[in-house]
């Protein structure tokens, strides 16, 4: 991390630049998105989206789900919907392969 003030290199857990004395603004958190789970999913990864945006229990996600579609069927809709308007979780690389470095066994 550098201090915006004068450039130096500074610790990323300072919240003052110890050359210049400048403050150093603390790094907002990063914006949450809703996406479909790639990992957790049984159809389509919505439920399971929904239920890890919120910190939600899967299954009961799940469960909700399914007693829609039985009790009024607008689940189903609601569901292919938002099949079709959340976007599907990124993949990530592992740290070697993103910066370029060959694994070496």
């Amino acid at each position: 991390m550098y201090c915006p003030a004068c450039g130096k290199q500074i610790d990323g857990s300072a919240n003052f630049c110890s050359m210049c004395g400048a403050a150093i603004a603390p790094l907002p958190p990063p914006a949450r998105r809703l996406y479909r789970s790639r990992y957790h999913r049984m159809i389509g990864g919505v439920c399971a989206g929904i239920a890890l945006y919120n910190g939600w229990d899967i299954a009961l996600v799940r469960l909700a789900g399914v007693l829609l579609v039985v009790f009024t069927g607008v689940g189903a809709i609601a569901y292919i919907i938002a099949w079709i308007v959340i976007p599907q979780e990124p993949l990530w690389l592992p740290v070697e392969m993103a910066a370029g470095v060959p694994r070496t066994s």
